[in-house]
């Protein structure tokens, strides 16, 4: 029985998807439009695509429009199908039998950040010439670019056993199968990071035994098929920082001037990743304080970490933040961060912090 595919998202929707995402992509030449040779070979990702490689002995193919061959656009050695936009994609095995596989991977523009949230997109769709369909793709992450000698799949044991440092592979969620041979499908998926991840691999990490494989009864000599996917429009980009409730943070770059309560630009950026987690999340309230180093008189300490409070809880109303949503309280210099007697640790201790808990129900 054929399962209902959710994800799929019709074509006429495109556009309200990827206009959303307003972030720099992080996937360096995420459409492949950008090669350095046109394709004449099959297998030669490595040599054809900037940015792009095989991490393993998979042969991953390019294709273009400029190629005269077997690899070009709408016409290739596995069917037809035109780019989602540009000229160009890539194409990979992510079934295949006695477990081979193909995979792709990229150096990103920059390192993730540890603890924030970015979410990666990509389109895809099934070669004419596939004899099933699988419900697996997924998305590993890794210090260094990885060169694994197998063309078999690469397993969580796999990855471990790697001097480079790795994520586990994690899936793209969906509840049907890829199976779609005329139109793009679109996937996402949201991953927090933990602070090394310079590149990106894409594939089915799974053994054919894991894999849900949707036969389409072809008549071939094998007894196990293939599933041959076409990759492009590949996304990564920056989501914010993984806040959790209960928890205390120092707002980034609200290290306030000597005496002063006022917001700069890299203060407000801040504020509005924190207002953007908290729209998200509606039963979710905030809590600020403000501090202040230890120069002055007590009184006015706490006259002044009110005010720094106040002006961060002004600007989340004035983002849109609804007031039963925040309160503010100022501790002076009661609570140092770095209780030494340096000009360091007193512009660490002139700060705003926030924790967010949940709605109690009276």
């Amino acid at each position: 029985m054929r399962l209902p595919f959710t994800n799929i998202v019709p074509l006429s929707l495109l556009s309200l998807i990827f206009s959303s995402a307003v972030s720099q992509n992080l996937v360096q030449n995420g459409s492949f439009e950008d090669f350095i040779e046109c394709p004449i070979k099959m297998s030669n990702l490595n040599k054809d695509a900037e940015f792009w490689s095989a991490p393993t002995l998979g042969t991953t193919d390019y294709f273009n429009e400029c190629s005269k061959t077997k690899l070009g656009i709408p016409m290739n050695f596995k069917g037809k199908q035109e780019a989602f936009e540009g000229n160009a994609y890539a194409g990979l095995y992510l079934y295949a039998p006695k477990d081979y596989r193909e995979y792709i991977q990229v150096e990103l523009s920059e390192t993730l950040k540890k603890g924030h949230r970015y979410s990666l997109k990509l389109s895809l769709s099934l070669s004419e010439k596939s004899d099933g369909a699988v419900m697996e793709i997924g998305a590993a992450f890794s210090e260094k670019p990885l060169s694994i000698h197998t063309k078999r799949q690469l397993s969580n044991a796999t990855l471990e056993s790697e001097i480079i440092k790795t994520t586990r592979p994690e899936q793209f969620l969906t509840n049907g199968f890829y199976d779609d041979k005329t139109e793009w499908m679109h996937i996402e998926l949201e991953i927090i990071a933990k602070g090394f991840e310079r590149y990106l691999i894409l594939g089915n990490f799974k053994s054919n035994g894991g894999t849900n494989y949707l036969d389409f009864g072809k008549n071939r000599t094998s007894t196990e098929g293939y599933s041959y996917y076409y990759l492009d429009n590949i996304m990564l980009t920056y989501v914010g920082p993984d806040y959790q409730p209960n928890q205390t943070y120092v707002l980034n770059h609200v290290n306030f001037d000597f005496d002063r309560f006022e917001l700069g630009p890299k203060a407000r950026k801040s504020l509005k990743d924190v207002y953007e987690h908290l729209k998200k999340h509606p039963k979710l309230k905030v809590t600020i304080s403000g501090h202040t180093d230890h120069l002055g008189s007590e009184e006015y300490n706490e006259v002044l970490s009110n005010q720094r409070a106040n002006t961060v809880a002004k600007y989340l109303r004035k983002l849109g933040l609804e007031n039963d949503r925040i309160s503010y309280i100022g501790y002076g210099n009661k609570i140092p961060l770095d209780s030494t007697l340096t000009d360091k640790a007193r512009r660490k201790n002139r700060r705003v912090e926030f924790v967010m808990t949940e709605f109690v129900d009276e």
